[in-house]
């Protein structure tokens, strides 16, 4: 019985690390995400929520600068006051979370 136990035993500390090959930086690695069937979106938010735990700065899309002209912001805003579910890009982006209510939640 003992032999058995030591069998199993060994067994157990020679299998075990083989399921350690996948890391973390490894499971949100853009390529192991794409392959994964993930989308753009997601990967995206993966990689912001990354640069936020690690204190990281996030590069800002390159249509940022267009949507911060004048007129551009007024019609967008306009549009957004008309279908509040409009995308103003600020979804996972360094945003504080206020956890009481004010003016801003009308």
């Amino acid at each position: 019985m003992k032999k058995r136990f030591l069998i199993l035993g060994l067994m157990a500390l020679v299998v075990l690390p083989a399921y350690a090959e996948l890391t973390v930086e490894d499971a949100i690695s853009r390529d192991y995400l794409k392959n994964r069937g993930y989308s753009t979106a997601l990967i995206n938010t993966v990689k912001k929520s990354e640069a936020q735990a690690n204190g990281e700065a996030l590069t800002e899309p390159v249509e940022k600068e267009y949507y911060n002209q004048p007129f551009i912001k007024g019609v967008r805003r306009f549009f957004m006051y008309i279908d509040p579910a409009y995308d103003d890009h600020s979804f996972v982006n360094d945003h504080d979370i206020h956890t009481s209510p004010n003016y801003e939640d009308l």
